[in-house]
């Protein structure tokens, strides 16, 4: 399956080297390096503020880190992206915010008008229909009319449209039912080639579809950076258990919640 043709772009390399983010005296994320090409989706994984979107506003030049340095390519970013450099990238961060008076068509016409794309109807029709199961019965509502869930799949559009070479998925499939769910991981899988894929997702079954290589992160370090392979060590083990296993939850602080279940 794809919806995109034949894409033949030039190999990307990003390199992180000690990337390192404070909020005053608090270390938010710590030291992280890796060097990830085109053809890598990674799965960013941990618990809650381990430090995931953090890093993805990093990545988006959102914050700057505190230390460390972003390098793209062999050459280092700096504070202020070159817009040369965000014109390569397409990013669902944080949440998506969208113009509500247009509709979804319109809406990605001035997206594309924003990235200078000049014939890229067809790839509107395309990506709205394959992601929008009543495309044609909302396609002349407004966005303000729409669900969540179909709100968040336009915004996964709008990412892609541009077809970018690196591309950085805060929670895409929030909001998303098992069908449109599946509809993304179909449309990511087919793009995945062509591009330099950061995900996160709170539902490991999401990522174990998706990832070629996974970031765990907790407590605001690398735990693991690496292949979903070896991180499985080439057993059929879940994603979950094997996550467990790498971070042991804190229970040294174990609350006595028998009230919680007594009867009356």
């Amino acid at each position: 399956m794809t919806f995109f043709g034949v894409y033949h772009c030039q190999q990307m390399e990003l390199e992180l080297r000690n990337l390192t983010k404070l909020f005053g005296a608090k270390s938010v994320l710590r030291e992280v390096s890796l060097t990830a090409h085109t053809g890598y989706c990674v799965g960013v994984l941990g618990r809650n503020g381990a430090g995931k979107s953090t890093l993805f506003n990093l990545l988006t030049n959102v914050l700057l880190p505190s230390s460390g340095e972003i390098i793209l390519d062999g050459q280092a970013l700096g504070e202020t992206f070159p817009v040369a450099t965000k014109r390569r990238m397409g990013a669902l961060v944080n949440q998506a915010y969208l113009v509500e008076q247009l509709t979804a068509e319109e809406y990605l016409q001035y997206v594309a008008r924003i990235y200078e794309l000049p014939e890229a109807q067809a790839r509107i029709e395309s990506l709205l229909a394959h992601l929008l199961e009543e495309y044609e019965s909302v396609r002349c509502k407004r966005l303000s009319s729409f669900s969540t869930g179909m709100k968040q799949k336009v915004a996964i559009a709008s990412c892609l449209l541009h077809r970018p070479e690196l591309l950085i998925l805060d929670e895409p499939f929030n909001g998303l039912d098992v069908f449109s769910a599946d509809s993304v991981l179909s449309l990511l899988n087919s793009y995945r080639p062509q591009a330099l894929t950061f995900v996160s997702s709170h539902n490991l079954a999401h990522i174990e579809r998706v990832a070629t290589h996974l970031l765990v992160i907790d407590d605001s370090e690398v735990k693991y950076w690496g292949s979903m392979e070896d991180f499985l060590q080439g057993q059929r083990a879940f994603l979950g258990e094997a996550l467990l296993q790498l971070i042991h939850p804190n229970t040294s602080t174990t609350q006595d919640l028998t009230w919680l279940t007594t009867q009356r």
